[in-house]
């Protein structure tokens, strides 16, 4: 460390990315390199997302690594004391590393294994600053940027991506087995979670712990060198299904390995429009929406720390308990080192990727920042995809190669965006973001993660201060009301059930009929009086004679139902006489009764 300091002082000011500080990882060691800065007066400048990385490892809340954002909490507040910080303009890797590359009197800290010195590489930084780079407790100084670039050497694809083929293995395991981790405890298969195309989760012993056994054939040379690998790390952190111990059967055959337990539900099902969200999250407002937002976006950011690019990003891919709890799961497929992530799903991947074979390369940061755009916009969208529209091109790859997005900042076109309420959602947006968008979707520039998230924490801001006047824009859907058909009035013929739901029966003035038609006190008693006397009733042939006071029996020659019908075929048979003759049994038939109304027709007539 003499030899440090003794460097140190040719700087007035040192440019420290966060990845320089955490990869330090002994206290002490981050506690004497504040010391000799604070000696020194040295300033030391920040990125504006400094703060957010923090927020990152302190929610990933890793056992393994407690003493180091300890000792960050305590270097950063040794260097406010003193009066030695400065943050920086830029929330990007980059742009921090542009604003003092050029600056021969700093020097810059950069952590050698997290993605910012990969984006530090892929963008052929030009400086004269020199570089300390610091790889897990050890530092090395390069006097200028190149000397450093040319000195650590990127990673190239491992020959054993190429390798297809496959662990043979004959068991078969199901709940009751015994299987074997790496550090020969024995695992219990207690119960089955779900069934995949890779394999079978189970249930363990351990409450917060299952195991993932994969299918015969299921495990690659690529998939368990790259799994040992990971086990290395030793990411236990509460919401990412890293592959924390590896699993053996009793004849010490690699089968699967063991995982934190995810619980909720995947973005996917519950992140689907309107009534997916009512059913998943009722209580919901658009607060919690955007602290999901940023929950995945820390998630995300904690891995690029370690230097893993997720690779094949998909609301698939995570689970949801609520706005603070997400999970990553198919953890497995990522990308570490020189081991690249096998698989990919196109509507989150880069146009200029489509068609390769994605074991032949290794994805760049710059390809993560486009897939995690993309999820960014399709959660605050409540799973809308932001290439999704109306009147569009045929397919949505067609949208995404042309940049056809169908929102404006101005709002001066809106005829394309999807019916939903999801044009409310975007007028509630703050102009940041709304900007940000409309630069990654219909100009193609890419933002990384940490300035969605610092976008993201603006507009979570202003929904917690409430400075929005308009209530709507504090709900998961402005302005949106669900859409009830209403009923269809027919104009032809109706059921008995649709003439009753059409009719007026129940309506004021119906009722007010029926009122003025029940009798009452006098008018009850002439009503009475009136049934004493027998109407009299005109003949159906122009006769005044009343109608007998019985009821007419009909004739004994009357014809039959059964002679009816012969007379109606004969009728329809075109026959003239046959016609002629039924025509003349009509008139001899003898004139039938007039209908009563009311009940008395079921009675016929009364004597008094």
């Amino acid at each position: 460390m003499a030899d440090f300091a003794e460097i140190l002082q040719a700087y007035s000011s040192l440019a420290v990315d966060y990845s320089a500080f955490f990869e330090l990882g002994d206290p002490g060691l981050l506690n004497s390199l504040v010391d000799y800065i604070v000696e020194q007066e040295k300033t030391v400048f920040v990125s504006k997302s400094f703060k957010v990385l923090h927020e990152c490892v302190l929610r990933a809340n890793n056992p393994n690594e407690k003493a180091i954002y300890s000792s960050m909490k305590n270097a950063m507040r040794s260097l406010v004391e003193s009066k030695l910080l400065r943050a920086s303009k830029s929330a990007s890797c980059v742009g921090f590393f542009l604003e003092h590359l050029g600056n021969e009197d700093e020097c810059l800290f950069i952590g050698r294994n997290g993605n910012a010195f990969a984006r530090l590489r892929n963008i052929n930084a030009q400086g004269k600053c020199a570089v300390f780079v610091v790889n897990r407790g050890r530092i090395k100084f390069y006097s200028s940027l190149s000397e450093c670039l040319s000195a650590e050497e990127g990673y190239t694809v491992n020959p054993i991506s190429g390798n297809s083929d496959f662990i043979a293995s004959d068991n078969y395991f199901s709940v009751g087995d015994i299987l074997c981790t790496d550090d020969g405890e024995e695992i219990t298969l207690t119960s089955l979670i779900s069934t995949g195309a890779e394999g079978l989760v189970f249930c363990t012993q351990h409450d917060k712990w299952v195991a993932k056994v994969y299918h015969r054939g299921g495990i690659t040379p690529l998939r368990w060198y790259k799994l040992m690998k990971m086990r290395s790390l030793d990411l236990e952190a509460d919401n990412i299904c890293w592959p924390c111990r590896l699993l053996f059967s009793r004849n010490h055959i690699p089968v699967g390995y063991m995982m934190r337990k995810a619980s909720g539900t995947t973005i996917s099902r519950a992140f689907d429009g309107p009534d997916a969200m009512e059913k998943y999250f009722p209580a919901w407002s658009r607060l919690q929406v955007v602290e999901a937002s940023l929950s995945f976006l820390y998630v995300m950011e904690y891995l690029h720390l370690h230097g893993v690019l997720v690779g094949d990003i998909q609301l698939k891919n995570a689970m949801i308990e609520n706005e603070d709890h997400l999970f990553l799961i198919d953890m497995d497929s990522v990308q570490y080192q020189d081991l690249p992530c096998p698989v990919g799903t196109e509507e989150f991947t880069r146009p200029e990727l489509w068609g390769k074979s994605f074991v032949t390369f290794l994805r760049r940061p710059q390809d993560e920042d486009y897939s995690i755009s993309i999820l960014v916009f399709s959660m605050l969208f409540c799973g809308q995809h932001p290439y999704a529209q109306r009147n569009g091109l045929e397919m949505l790859r067609d949208e995404m190669e042309a940049h056809s997005f169908p929102y404006t900042v101005d709002d001066s076109e809106n005829e394309r965006i999807p019916y939903g309420g999801y044009d409310k959602i975007w007028d509630a947006l703050t102009p940041t973001l709304k900007d940000m968008f409309v630069r990654a979707f219909a100009e193609g520039e890419l933002f990384d993660s940490l300035e969605w998230a610092c976008a993201i924490q603006e507009y979570r801001d202003k929904l917690v201060a409430h400075e929005y006047e308009d209530e709507e824009v504090y709900r998961v859907f402005p302005y949106y009301v669900k859409e009830v058909a209403a009923p269809v009035k027919r104009t032809g013929k109706m059921s008995i059930r649709e003439a009753i739901m059409n009719s007026n029966m129940n309506s004021e003035e119906a009722r007010n009929q029926y009122a003025r038609q029940i009798p009452t006190g006098q008018q009850a008693a002439n009503e009475q009086a009136k049934k004493r006397v027998e109407p009299s009733h005109p003949s159906f042939k122009g006769s005044t004679q009343p109608p007998p006071s019985r009821a007419i029996k009909p004739p004994t020659n009357q014809p039959s139902q059964a002679s009816a019908l012969v007379n109606r075929m004969n009728a329809m048979s075109g026959s003239a006489e046959k016609r002629a003759e039924n025509e003349a049994k009509k008139e001899d038939a003898p004139a039938p009764s007039p209908r009563k109304s009311g009940f008395g027709r079921f009675f016929g007539n009364r004597h008094n």
